[in-house]
């Protein structure tokens, strides 16, 4: 399951060892981050490449949403409105004025507040989750402990033209993959019953715990429970 906002003070002290804990639901932007945009590296954005889009979104979330970013460095900067663009990989955030910029410096976290739903949304930069293999993009992080469990949001344009008209339309379309980082190994999870045998020293375990609880897959839950219960064993 993913962490509430009651509990972010907790997730915060995961992704953030050391730093002082900050509630991403609170906070004036230009009150409690003003610092952050005398450091953030930054340009405006231009909206042009997705001019025709009828369909998708290349965000994770089309709205903004309030959060708390962390930079290479490991400072963290609270209150700050973000889209977090999973298409070409990049971090929009609000300046003190209002406008849409990309951050050009490189960025760690980003957690992103749902006040709807009241869920926290951890994003970490694939460049610094520590595995042997060289990752790229943004992943979600669903679950964490001995074994990290991350969600992958993969954005794909497509271009049609619909009959009788002369204009090209965009759809962008949504898929996931999952990823375990188990022993410095980062691995993608193409069918849950391979799970077993990624957890290899407890493979047993697993297997009967996914048969007990019926655990297929189907749903981000299924995943997280059989991952929290590995971890639980340790």
């Amino acid at each position: 399951m993913r962490y509430f906002f009651v509990t972010v003070f907790y997730v915060l002290s995961i992704y953030s060892s050391g730093q002082k804990t900050v509630d991403v639901t609170t906070g004036n932007v230009s009150a409690m981050s003003s610092s952050f945009f005398n450091v953030i590296g930054g340009q405006p954005f231009v909206s042009a490449k997705f001019a025709r889009l009828v369909e998708g979104t290349p965000y994770f979330r089309d709205e903004w949403m309030k959060g708390n970013v962390i930079l290479n460095g490991g400072v963290q900067y609270p209150g700050i409105y973000f889209k977090l663009d999973l298409f070409d990989n990049e971090v929009h955030y609000r300046d003190q004025k209002g406008n849409d910029m990309i951050a050009t410096s490189r960025v760690q976290k980003v957690l992103l507040f749902d006040s709807v739903s009241q869920q926290v949304f951890n994003f970490i930069n694939g460049e610094f989750i520590q595995s042997d293999t060289r990752v790229r993009g943004w992943y979600e992080v669903l679950s964490q402990g001995k074994v990290w469990l991350f969600k992958k949001y993969n954005k794909q344009l497509q271009e049609s033209k619909p009959y009788g008209s002369a204009t090209i339309e965009q759809s962008i379309i949504t898929s996931n993959n999952y990823y375990v980082l188990y022993n410095g190994t980062f691995a993608e999870i193409k069918k849950m019953k391979e799970l077993p045998g990624i957890l290899a020293d407890k493979k047993d375990k697993v297997a009967q715990y996914m048969k007990a609880n019926n655990l297929t897959g189907k749903t981000d839950a299924d995943l997280e429970n059989v991952i929290n219960y590995y971890n639980g064993l340790n």
